[in-house]
């Protein structure tokens, strides 16, 4: 079978000078990307490179940026032809992944009434917190994701510390079991 798929088969090869894309494997992707990006948002390829030298049969160096912080020798499997196109070359070009929206509130925070974590373990979970906005009243309070909450970092440090302080003050005395009657 194999030597059937093989026979018709080219090995691809780079010359100085050409322009190729990097495969992105999950490998490479955790090297590059930021925790606010997800996978799924990541292009396939990235950028067009040119390549700088043939190291080996199958290996070549292409010229990566700084940003790019990973080996920089590649098997010929993690190389494509860039396929310029001769009336527009910037079609070609893999488009960018989409930038990280951070969600931006409009109305601002009266006071944080509460807070409670979901998830199961440490690894994945969030803080949720309820959030009475300027002008509503209390019972109009919604619960809001603490890193969608980042603009109103001092509102949740207020809230964050008046919470450990009513923690420590309650913690002081008193049983919580009811008292049985014998």
């Amino acid at each position: 079978m194999k030597r059937n798929a093989d026979r018709n088969r080219q090995p691809l090869e780079f010359n100085v000078g050409n322009k190729v894309l990097l495969k992105l494997t999950p490998h490479i992707w955790k090297k590059i990307s930021s925790k606010m990006c997800h996978r799924w948002m990541i292009t396939k390829y990235d950028d067009p490179f040119e390549v700088v030298k043939k190291v080996g049969e199958v290996t070549y160096r292409p010229n990566l940026p700084e940003r790019l912080k990973i080996h920089p020798t590649f098997h010929v499997s993690y190389l494509k032809w860039l396929h310029e196109d001769v009336e527009d070359p910037t079609r070609a070009v893999p488009k960018c992944t989409p930038p990280v929206e951070r969600k931006q509130f409009e109305k601002s925070i009266e006071k944080i009434l509460d807070q409670h974590t979901l998830g199961q373990s440490k690894n994945n979970n969030r803080t949720e917190f309820l959030v009475q906005w300027t002008g509503k009243q209390e019972y109009d309070a919604t619960w809001e994701k603490g890193l969608s909450l980042w603009q109103f970092q001092d509102q949740r440090k207020v809230y964050l510390d008046s919470a450990s302080s009513r923690a420590m003050s309650s913690s002081g005395g008193g049983s919580l079991l009811v008292p049985r009657l014998v």
